[in-house]
């Protein structure tokens, strides 16, 4: 039985050696050629995928972000609304000594 597992990539041709007790990846051989695009009419359906991907990504990384503030602010006003209400002396680091 042999030592460790080879698993080949169907995506882009590369060889992992794994072991498999552990999971572990050992080392890694890169395909000999990588997939060429057959023509320029590939490679610009490629390329505008990749735009379109990217200018989708960048959309919602822009409305998280937006969320995001929106959800700071709104927690920020309910602790400082909470802090106003509450007059007492906030608990010290050594006040349980």
């Amino acid at each position: 039985m042999s030592d460790h597992v080879f698993v080949h990539c169907p995506d882009c041709g590369s060889v992992l050696k794994v072991e498999p007790e552990t999971g572990a990846v050992l080392s890694h051989e890169s395909a000999a050629t990588k997939a060429k695009l057959g023509s320029f009419e590939e490679a610009a359906r490629e390329n505008t995928r990749r735009k379109e991907r990217a200018e989708d990504l960048f959309a919602a990384t822009v409305e998280r972000e937006k969320n995001k503030s929106a959800i700071l602010d709104k927690t920020f006003r309910e602790a400082l609304e909470k802090a106003q209400k509450d007059s007492s002396k906030p608990k010290g680091i050594f006040d349980d000594d």
